[in-house]
């Protein structure tokens, strides 16, 4: 058994194996968007369905608040057969329980799905989920009050200081190549994977990879400066709109050529583009990526960076490239943050100044990018997955995430110079202690999302993912250098 899943999921493939069914789905109930959403659904490609009630057999349980039982679900009028075009599996017998809360709300759905012999479900098997589904409802109670949550935050941390102190022992070009963000995600891969972590931890992990990661993506915004980002002009603005789409269109062409999942394109495509981990950290929520799915993009995305720190120098002195041009191609080509500094810095001081600008501008487009992600993918699963196509405005409305809309408002209030002026007012560096506390809860975030990551499952993901991957990083770069030159770009900076 694999301690590094979700606990639910564990529930879920136990209940399925002791009832002698293919597999168990559970659908927890989203009051904002009134649907159920597959909290587990245990399939390799799809891991997002979406139904609004009473839709479909398990939309129609939670609906009546009753169980459903059905030997033949092709001859039932309420099942969706839609969910099975797009999952290619096939359904045959079905039971559904509603998982209800103390207070005996409905808050979600227990389904198993096929039984291994053949027969519809019986008595029995209405007992054992009932065992279930109490089991569920106990776990989400858990999960919910904030002692159950302290021995995970707890590892989670333990985790990001072992992977920030084995970063900090390195030294030269070793350190300022390689991101603190690969250790500490690679600690919580083989800690989880290693050794058999206990159910106690689940609730604390769970907790930052969910709230705390949002919580650190909108205190980002207390790093970025409207005025830095106009300093560079539109034409620079352009340029990183267009290897953002090459990024986006590569990763998506390639990816489906390959046949690799939408979402880890997606992801690929977001921290090649944007700006590295923090864009994949971002992207994932808002198009429910897997755990599995983040960890492989954070390793592959800091390995290619690493890879433009040591080579993007000697081919920018191979071809004698300007300060301006070098600086321009480091700050949309590198990825993360710290090594798009280090790129531009070990070509000069006048590089590592253009490519940090450019690299601020790139942060601060998640605002744009992440809700024109968040729209297509809603409409994606509206769409296709659920069956039933999502109105404009509602996913207009639900295309920009709180924490976007937080990352905006911290940035608006860093532009108009709030943090400066409390600083002067209180002696206390206050921009300086907002941007630890964003480092740390974005690293013991990542921390947890290594600790809740299966190794086997990333492994799944194959050598097509890791061209993809690779292409992509070469498309950006190989398209930024080709645009830059050809439209003399660096001269329009006024530096050489």
């Amino acid at each position: 058994m694999n301690y590094g899943k979700s606990l639910l999921d564990r529930i879920m493939v136990t209940a399925a194996k002791k009832m002698r069914c293919e597999k168990g789905t559970l659908f927890l109930y989203d009051e904002k968007t009134r649907e159920l959403w597959s909290a587990v659904i245990q399939h390799e490609f799809i891991n997002d369905i979406r139904v609004e009630p009473p839709q479909g057999l398990a939309g129609y349980s939670f609906w009546k608040g009753e169980v459903v039982s059905v030997p033949d679900a092709y001859a039932d009028s309420r099942f969706n057969k839609e969910i099975d075009k797009q999952t290619g599996f096939t359904t045959r017998s079905v039971l559904c329980m509603p998982v209800t809360d103390k207070a005996g709300k409905s808050i979600g759905v227990a389904q198993m799905l096929n039984k291994l012999d053949g027969t519809p479900f019986n008595d029995d098997d209405e007992k054992h989920l009932k065992t279930v589904v109490t089991e569920i409802s106990e776990t989400l109670g858990k999960s919910e009050s904030w002692t159950s949550r302290i021995p995970g935050v707890i590892l989670a941390a333990f985790v990001a200081t072992s992977g920030w102190i084995f970063h900090e022992s390195l030294s030269g070009v070793l350190k300022s190549s390689l991101s603190t963000v690969l250790f500490v995600v690679m600690f919580g891969v083989l800690l989880s994977n290693v050794f058999i972590l206990r159910m106690a931890y689940l609730p604390g992990i769970q907790f930052c990879m969910r709230q705390l990661l949002r919580f650190g993506i909108v205190l980002m915004g207390a790093g970025i400066m409207f005025s830095d980002v106009l300093k560079i002009g539109g034409t620079s603005l352009l340029l990183i709109c267009a290897v953002i789409s090459i990024a986006f269109v590569v990763a998506h062409a390639l990816g489906r050529l390959f046949g690799i999942p939408l979402r880890l394109a997606t992801l690929i495509a977001g921290g090649t583009a944007i700006c590295g981990g923090s864009a994949i950290a971002a992207l994932t929520p808002v198009i429910k990526a897997s755990d599995e799915d983040l960890s492989f993009a954070i390793a592959m995305n800091t390995l290619l960076g690493t890879f433009a720190v040591i080579f993007l120098p000697l081919i920018g002195h191979y071809f004698g490239l300007s300060n301006a041009i070098f600086g321009l191609w480091a700050g949309t080509a590198v990825n993360d943050t710290a090594q798009v500094v280090a790129t531009g810095q070990s070509y000069s001081p006048v590089s590592g100044d253009i490519a940090t600008i450019i690299k601020l501008t790139r942060n601060a487009l998640m605002v744009a990018i992440i809700p024109v992600v968040a729209f297509v993918y809603i409409n994606y699963i509206g769409g296709q997955i659920g069956g039933k196509n999502v109105p404009f405005l509602t996913q207009a409305k639900r295309s920009i995430p709180g924490f976007v809309l937080g990352f905006l408002v911290t940035a608006t209030l860093n532009s108009i110079g709030l943090f400066s002026w409390m600083t002067s007012f209180s002696g206390m560096n206050i921009s300086g202690f907002i941007s630890q506390v964003t480092s740390w809860s974005i690293l013991i975030a990542l921390a947890a999302i290594g600790l809740g990551t299966d190794l086997l499952k990333m492994r799944q993901v194959g050598a097509n993912t890791i061209v993809v991957a690779c292409a992509t990083f070469i498309a950006a770069a190989v398209g930024s250098l080709f645009l830059i030159t050809a439209f003399g770009l660096g001269g329009q900076l006024g530096l050489k």
